[in-house]
């Protein structure tokens, strides 16, 4: 007697239920349909949609595929309400652009299975993008409302009563990939218009500016460092005279002891030279007023010349030899 567990009898019971739901609708936007939801990807699909799902085995959240047949292009979304009416799917107008469809134009829903996203990277196609102080949270933020991105799409952010659209340009690990409780690396391309935009002549500028101070650094280093290995050289130079034998350097020196011409003149210059120098040191500095009255013209001092003085004065007569009366002996 075989006999299945509970757990047994619902794995099988859910293993021969349908997995795949695929159904045709007409579609319009949501704004035509009175339930303006433009953030995020979401749809609303009709009650009986809702029914199938259920008696279905479906993977949750539920993400569907949705197809223009006519021109081949494809989305994934996600589903936020079964409220439409029947045959009908109300959809955000921007997911009606990517899909080049009209307004009551026939699209297939198909449900999907899709991985977690690891990698996204999205190109703004305008400038003004740019603006804001920071994109990577406003898009944290944004892509809350999102459940999946597809490569080709172009979803809208807005923010500021702003609407910004950007190109979904790259997804790993595959061309769709779900976004929902993951963790994702995302990275941004040059908005469409950037090279000939202000902010790339901007760009431009800093970059020369900055090129330009290094180069100028670079000039003066070099021009410090010529100067240094100048003074390096000349030291040497000096150094090495200094070391180099002169011949006939020495003091002159008497046999009989007494000083030469040449060292006379040595002591005397150096003799000179220090008197003048206690003479520069002992002399304090002149105020303002001694200057200025340095600066004034004296008056003479008259001189007057006496006649007692050299009257009484001694005189100093010159001693000549042989001055005398001469005298002849006769015999």
């Amino acid at each position: 007697n075989f006999q299945l567990t509970k757990s047994q009898r619902k794995m099988w019971a859910l293993g021969s239920l349908p997995t795949h739901f695929e159904s045709q609708y007409h579609c319009s936007s949501t704004a035509m349909a009175g339930k303006d939801v433009d953030e995020g990807d979401k749809i609303f699909l009709p009650p009986s949609a809702l029914d199938k799902l259920a008696r279905m085995n479906v993977e949750y959240p539920m993400l569907f595929e949705i197809t223009n047949n006519f021109v081949g292009k494809k989305t994934h979304c996600g589903v936020l309400e079964f409220s439409a009416e029947e045959g009908w799917c109300y959809m955000p107008f921007w997911m009606m652009q990517n899909l080049v469809v009209e307004e009551g134009s026939l699209i297939t829903v198909k449900n999907k299975s899709l991985p977690k996203a690891t990698f996204v990277k999205f190109r703004a196609q305008s400038v003004d993008f740019l603006e804001v102080s920071n994109p990577r949270a406003l898009l944290e933020v944004s892509l809350r409302k999102f459940t999946c991105l597809t490569v080709g799409d172009t979803i809208c952010i807005p923010h500021s009563g702003k609407n910004f659209y950007l190109d979904v340009r790259e997804v790993q690990p595959n061309q769709a990939a779900s976004i929902i409780e993951t963790d994702c690396n995302v990275d941004f391309d040059e908005p469409l218009g950037y090279k000939d935009s202000k902010y790339a002549q901007y760009e431009r500028k800093s970059m020369e500016r900055r090129s330009s101070s290094i180069d100028s650094k670079d000039g003066q280093s070099e021009s410090v460092r010529i100067l240094q290995k100048a003074k390096l050289v000349s030291q040497e130079e000096e150094d090495n005279a200094a070391r180099s034998f002169k011949a006939f350097s020495g003091s002159a020196k008497r046999i009989d002891g007494k000083v030469s011409a040449s060292s006379s003149q040595k002591i005397t210059s150096s003799i000179g030279a220090v008197e003048s120098k206690s003479e520069s040191y002992s002399k304090p500095p002149l105020s303002t007023s001694s200057a200025a009255a340095a600066a004034q013209p004296q008056a003479e001092v008259p001189t007057y010349k006496t006649i007692i003085g050299d009257k009484y004065s001694k005189k100093k007569t010159a001693v000549s030899a042989f001055t005398g009366t001469a005298y002849k002996l006769q015999p």
